[in-house]
């Protein structure tokens, strides 16, 4: 079943966040039927699928880690960094900022993989795209 659009329009992009993609690959995920809203939407409205490396680490080790049966990471994989189907952003630049350090300690909540996330968000004009709520109260605080 496919859930990827990747069509290219003017709109402007998003990026998914992991948990949206393990819950749209986990059908015993509680946010499963959410998830698959959320692709319903972003092909209705033709947005544009970044996928950051960093969430296909985070993804990709989940699944496997949780075991979610019926699920070909190497598949999984494809989609994900597939430039037909989502403009993959493969190169990871690791450079927090002296804000990021500051919020990395701050901020019991939020790990650096979400900092980063949101960084990238911020400098690259894409709307950001979570199940997790703090992650998302930070996102609409920032933008």
């Amino acid at each position: 079943m496919k859930y990827f659009m990747g069509r290219k329009t003017k709109i402007k992009k998003i990026l998914i966040d992991s948990c949206v993609w393990i819950a749209l690959y986990d059908p015993n995920d509680r946010q499963h039927n959410k998830a698959i809203r959320v692709f319903k939407n972003i092909e209705k409205h033709q947005r544009e699928i970044v996928v950051h490396a960093l969430v296909v680490i985070e993804t990709l080790s989940i699944i496997k880690y949780k075991k979610i049966v019926g699920n070909d990471l190497e598949q999984i994989r494809i989609n994900l960094v597939d430039n037909r189907i989502n403009n993959y952003v493969s190169q990871i630049i690791v450079e927090p900022d002296k804000n990021n350090w500051r919020l990395l300690e701050a901020d019991n909540k939020m790990g650096l993989v979400d900092i980063l996330l949101l960084d990238y968000c911020i400098k690259n004009n894409l709307e950001l795209v979570t199940f997790d709520k703090h992650l998302d109260e930070r996102w609409v605080r920032g933008k």
